[in-house]
């Protein structure tokens, strides 16, 4: 999936699970470890790293929501989210069907409402389900599942990393227009689609880079071979910030 993307892209793939990647230029300075994330080489960019967050509770979990609380149906859940504000309101839902790798060994559904107090906090309550209005619970798990990435990037990123240009997202929830723009407003950045196959082709793009490398005499880095497919060729913009 990475080699579809340029330098200045984070990858999210919408999967059974949800996985997040995010390549890391060469530096000096080593990439941070985390307990909760995987370091990878680089497959295409010598000294380079990617970073990836991996969590249980992805596709299954929004599923789950929107059989319970949608009628089953994706038409509904989808109504439901636009038919609530950004923010939902300070109702927040944490949806851990399966026990979770980000954070570990999480289980359970968990329901809080959040409203601003005095001081520079918001204040906190823990609701039961009952608690938690019926329709809330869409745009809830959307974006507790976003924000437990974006929370997450600002330390894996080096300090002296340029800012993140677009969202390339992929597997089968990157088709749902609601779910595109509810990752475009809380990244802040253009989202853009690489299809349900992205891992498939993005594989694809790795050994047609090594036969060109061959063919070039083992010479040629992967953007030379990329840009002789024009830019944006195999990107679609499908939603910018609101």
């Amino acid at each position: 999936m990475i080699a579809l993307s340029t330098p200045g892209d984070a990858i999210l793939s919408l999967g059974t699970s949800t996985t997040f990647l995010l390549s890391i230029p060469p530096a000096e300075t080593a990439p941070k470890r985390f307990t909760t994330s995987h370091l990878l080489t680089h497959p295409t960019t010598p000294d380079a790293h990617i970073a990836m967050l991996c969590y249980k509770n992805g596709a299954l979990a929004r599923e789950q929501v929107r059989d319970q609380y949608a009628d089953g149906h994706w038409t509904r859940f989808n109504e439901l989210v636009e038919a609530r504000p950004v923010g939902n309101d300070g109702f927040m839902g944490f949806y851990f069907p399966l026990p979770e790798i980000i954070p570990p060994n999480v289980q359970g559904n968990f329901f809080f409402s959040t409203s601003p107090s005095s001081s520079s906090h918001s204040s906190i309550t823990t609701l039961s389900e009952s608690d938690m209005p019926f329709s809330a619970h869409p745009r809830a798990i959307l974006e507790s599942q976003f924000l437990s990435i974006r929370s997450r990037i600002t330390a894996i990123l080096p300090p002296d990393a340029p800012p993140l240009q677009r969202l390339v997202l992929s597997g089968g929830s990157s088709l749902n227009p609601v779910i595109q723009q509810a990752a475009a407003d809380v990244f802040g950045m253009r989202v853009f689609v690489a299809g349900k196959e992205g891992a498939a082709e993005g594989g694809a793009q790795l050994a047609r880079f090594a036969w060109w490398r061959a063919e070039n005499g083992g010479a040629g880095e992967f953007e030379e071979m990329r840009a002789m497919d024009g830019e944006g060729a195999r990107m679609k913009c499908v939603a910018e910030p609101d």
